[in-house]
């Protein structure tokens, strides 16, 4: 058997093996996503079945432990791969949930890497099976910095909403009805210190180029 066709097939194996460890371990709603997440990530060069991805989503939605049930699924799944099909697919199943499911991933992925997980961390990933491989790789590597940068950035604009829009309601309790627009408005323009400025547009020149670096070559 030719070596390409032996790789596929034992990822074929591999997949297996977790969808049926996965049927035997936890709560049914939990097997249900641990089955979902192998599927959405098989090893086969394709991509991946919208209904599984939707099914992640949808189970998700329940509450958030099964939010972190699956952050940990998504970060054993990277950490033990060296796949770079399972990893990039793991990459955009990540990519979709932060940008398509409930807010609490992005908070949920943020604070489990400060605290050492490093979920979108994969400096050290190498994908050794194939010469083409190392290419593939690159970009796995590449992808998951701009994920990283980009979960940063949005969790710092967000806290930095918040910080404005509880600045402008305390200003507001203090105001007279009729002043409330003019005294948000004139909040608004003193919030954006030069300072801030300069911080937001080094963190979106750091975003932009992540992302220009995600371009195939």
């Amino acid at each position: 058997m030719a070596p390409s066709r032996l790789k596929k097939a034992i990822g074929r194996v591999k997949d297996q093996t977790r969808i049926g460890l996965a049927k035997v371990g936890g709560t049914t709603s939990l097997s249900d996503l641990d089955v979902a997440i192998v599927k959405a990530t098989r090893h086969e060069e394709q991509p991946a079945d919208e209904r599984y991805i939707r099914e992640i989503i949808c189970i998700t939605s329940y509450s958030r432990a099964y939010i972190i049930a699956c952050i940990n699924t998504l970060s054993r799944r990277l950490n033990k791969t060296k796949s770079w099909t399972v990893a990039l697919k793991t990459l955009l199943l990540i990519h979709r949930l932060l940008n398509e499911g409930d807010p609490t991933y992005q908070q949920e992925i943020f604070f489990s890497t400060r605290r050492g997980t490093r979920i979108l961390n994969l400096s050290d990933f190498r994908d050794t099976s194939r010469y083409r491989s190392w290419d593939f790789s690159v970009f796995v590597r590449t992808y998951a910095l701009y994920l990283d940068e980009k979960l940063e950035y949005n969790i710092q604009d967000r806290r930095g909403e918040k910080t404005k829009t509880a600045t402008i309601a305390n200003e507001n309790k203090e105001e007279e009805n009729n002043e409330k627009e003019s005294g948000a408005k004139s909040s608004h323009f003193r919030e954006m210190k030069t300072e801030q400025i300069f911080t937001t547009l080094q963190h979106l020149q750091q975003l932009l180029e992540r992302f220009l670096a995600c371009r195939p070559i």
